[in-house]
């Protein structure tokens, strides 16, 4: 009977603790990066023994609120918000490990790229999102699945009540999640619009939900009927629209004015000043440590409020129950929905490759690998747990890409130099992926062609195999003039055709093993002497020839043209066989035509690496060494032109310079980068030295000899003010080239000087 009173005595006083303490709401807003400020209001409350015992949320507020009720601590949500993961998440990215090089065309100039369906009018293959959300989706997935697991899908069984709202454009109303899926309700919150692409759910499209209730306190007055209602506001309305002013006419449109207040009388709104903007992740601590200063702030009126406190060791203590009932993510089947039935087969064999057990590491890596695909479009995964074979089923969604893809770009210069590019791309899919590929350049300096179909296929090892045609031209100008200037006739002339075949091999996610065969025919027209006029006719060179190479590459290199992170290793090995005939013009004097069988061996190394970064100071090196037994042509100006080339920036690949050429030669150089405007603006210096071992000298007739091992050197100087523009690169460059005319050359510069795939490459 004692034990029975003292009992009885536990609980009555348990239960008068409960009736005189406050039932506490928290309500946190949407706002984009400021509403990171929540995670700081989050801690101060935690700290401070104030219980948070339901959440509503809407679009960042939501996925603060939802990482809470799924039972991660404020700092734990705090931690993985200053990952550089996160970050990349938000800005619709992909990790650079994910990112493959076997999956990665030849770089080509495209600044701008458009889809269409075949079967659908222009507007309604615009694009409808900047950024992708294929990693937050993923990562979504991934760390909710064990959270809508223990709560059997009910929002009221997570660690702490959660609701969350979206705009549902469907019915033009807002809705609220109370079950299901935390992953896809808290993304239907999250959606903002233009930014991310909307999702589905239940055949109804879902967007941000702050359009229609930016700051849901009805939501949780109505759902819980809290005591006391906390709320972390970040956001207002939005201003007048401009007629100026497209996004402000854009979200007068959709959005509907909210009403930032609570509903009950024992409120409090904490309003976080923070100056983030609304995309502006790069910079967590400040709005964190924001929200927190402002709540802290306002600790003294919270805790007059709210009668019943909780130490942060009881709060651990029953996150630590809760989380012990989460189970981890493990894969036992995939189904793919979406696509037809020989489509979803591919999509399974990527899936299937990745390995049992399939945990989510190990699916990431296939998932990404199939994201990189040309011929997908959308990928969004939702796990639900079998308790059959206590484990989870994965649910892939797959949108195949457009039909067609248009792409064009080019590079706009201060030199005589200009080129457009243009490109269309037809897509096939189905037990492989394939993609039928025109492409062109036109322009004075480079003129291009290039029909290609690539297919890769799914089997155990990523390989692809790609037939090419190409045929382009170079039209080297004397002098180093800029597009005001007057330029003379071209004096070399390269032209290059090439029927062949290429095959690769992806090596992990930045490796490449490839083939190639080529059957080529060049055509060099030049002159051997300056004194030349427009009647001239120039000698001709023809070399038809049979090429075969292997390649072997690593690269995660961050950018296709001025790259300031990452590394590229490239080991080659060509054998090269075929005939030369050289036709004299009418300034050179001896017999009309010369012809020989040539054949060689040529290797090639290069490393391209960025060894050390501290802050925005970043240091890189460039190494390259290239044995050739290419013999001589008929004369040295043939000799040079089909020797090897040191070109190691963009401007230098866009000038005929005879001393950066040679059969064999060691090369290499340093960079000096700073990085600034979060890494979108780059100063770069650099500087690079080019030893050739027996450099080609004119000989006695204008014949092509060799000089005795290294007795001479050439450098190459460069400076450059680089801004990556959201469509392509603009810069500024002074360069030196050693032993030139004018050494000294400078240009403005618009887009990228990248050229098609040349027969020994």
């Amino acid at each position: 009977m004692k034990h029975m009173h003292r009992l009885l005595i536990v609980l009555l006083l348990l239960l008068c603790g409960r009736v005189h303490g406050q039932r506490v709401g928290l309500v946190l807003s949407g706002g984009g990066a400021a509403g990171m400020a929540h995670i700081g209001v989050l801690q101060a409350l935690e700290e401070n023994g104030v219980p948070i015992e339901c959440i509503t949320g809407s679009s960042m507020g939501a996925l603060i609120g939802a990482m809470y009720a799924a039972g991660w601590s404020p700092w734990e949500i705090d931690s993985l918000f200053r990952t550089e993961r996160f970050r990349t998440m938000a800005e619709g990215g992909i990790e650079p490990k994910y990112t493959y090089l076997f999956k990665q065309d030849h770089p080509d100039a495209t600044l701008l790229t458009l889809r269409f369906d075949l079967d659908t009018t222009l507007q309604t293959s615009l694009p409808t999102n900047l950024r992708s959300p294929v990693l937050l989706d993923f990562e979504q997935m991934r760390a909710f699945a064990p959270a809508t697991t223990a709560a059997h899908g009910d929002f009221d069984s997570l660690f702490v009540p959660f609701r969350c709202v979206a705009s549902d454009l469907t019915i033009q109303e807002s809705v609220v999640f109370r079950q299901g899926d935390l992953a896809v309700a808290v993304r239907a919150s999250m959606s903002y619009p233009f930014y991310f692409k909307p999702i589905r759910v239940n055949g109804h499209l879902m967007m941000d939900g702050g359009l229609y209730n930016n700051f849901p306190s009805d939501v949780m007055y109505a759902d819980f009927f809290p005591d006391i209602i906390i709320g972390s506001n970040v956001s207002g309305n939005s201003s007048p629209p401009s007629e100026d002013d497209l996004l402000s006419q854009l979200r007068a449109m959709m959005q509907e004015p909210t009403t930032f207040s609570v509903i009950c009388e024992n409120g409090i709104i904490i309003e976080p000043r923070t100056d983030v903007s609304l995309f502006d992740f790069s910079d967590p601590g400040k709005a964190i440590a924001d929200g927190y200063r402002e709540a802290m702030a306002r600790m003294p009126e919270i805790i007059a409020q709210v009668g019943q406190r909780v130490t942060p060791g009881a709060v651990a203590e029953q996150r630590a129950v809760f989380r012990s009932r989460l189970r981890p993510v493990v894969f036992g089947a995939v189904h793919v929905e979406g696509l037809k039935r020989s489509a979803t087969r591919y999509c399974e064999r990527v899936i299937e490759q990745a390995g049992q057990p399939l945990t989510t590491e190990r699916l990431k890596s296939a998932y990404f690998r199939l994201f990189a695909d040309r011929n997908i479009a959308v990928l969004y995964p939702q796990a639900e747990y079998n308790p059959a074979r206590q484990d989870y089923d994965l649910h892939l969604l797959v949108k195949p890409e457009k039909d067609l893809e248009v792409r064009f770009g080019g590079m706009f210069s201060s030199r005589p130099i200009n080129t457009g590019m243009a490109a269309l791309r037809y897509k096939l899919f189905g037990s492989a992926s394939a993609q039928l590929e025109a492409l062109s350049y036109f322009g004075k300096f480079y003129t291009a062609g290039q029909v290609k179909l690539r297919t890769d296929l799914s089997s155990r090892r990523p390989l692809y195999v790609e037939p090419v045609f190409n045929i382009h031209r170079w039209d080297h100008f004397s002098g180093f003039s800029t597009f005001f200037d007057e330029v003379r006739p071209a004096f070399v002339v390269i032209r290059e055709t090439w029927g062949g075949l290429n095959a690769g091999l992806g090596l992990g996610n930045k490796g490449l093993l490839r083939f190639d065969a080529k059957l080529a025919e060049t055509k060099d027209s030049y002159y051997q002497t300056p004194e030349f006029g427009g009647l001239d006719t120039s000698d001709v060179t023809w070399f038809r020839h049979v090429t075969s190479g292997l390649l072997l590459t690593r690269n995660s290199l961050n950018r296709k043209q001025h790259p300031n992170e990452g590394e590229s290793l490239s080991i080659s090995v060509r054998y090269v066989t075929g005939d030369e005939r050289t036709d004299l013009g009418s300034t050179q004097q001896g017999l009309p035509f010369h012809k020989e069988r040539l054949e060689w061996l040529m290797a090639k190394v290069q490393l391209d690496q960025y060894v050390l970064r501290k802050g925005i100071f970043k240091i890189g090196v460039l190494l390259e060494g290239v044995y050739s037994g290419m013999p001589m042509f008929q004369n040295y100006t043939a000799s040079i032109i089909r020797a090897p080339a040191f070109q190691p920036t963009p401007e230098s690949g866009t000038y005929f310079m005879e001393q950066f050429r040679s059969p064999k030669y060691l090369a290499g150089g340093l960079r000096s980068i700073v990085a600034v405007a979060r890494n979108k603006l780059d100063l770069r210096l650099e500087a690079y030295l080019f030893q050739p071992y027996e450099p080609i000298v004119r000989g006695e007739g204008n014949s092509g000899t060799t000089a005795p091992a290294f007795t001479d050197r050439s450098y190459i100087g460069a400076g450059s003010l680089i801004y990556q523009s959201p469509i392509g690169p603009v810069w500024f460059n002074l360069s030196y080239f050693d032993k030139e005319r004018e050494p000294w050359a400078w240009s403005l510069n618009f887009g990228y000087i990248l050229f098609n795939q040349k027969a020994q490459e």
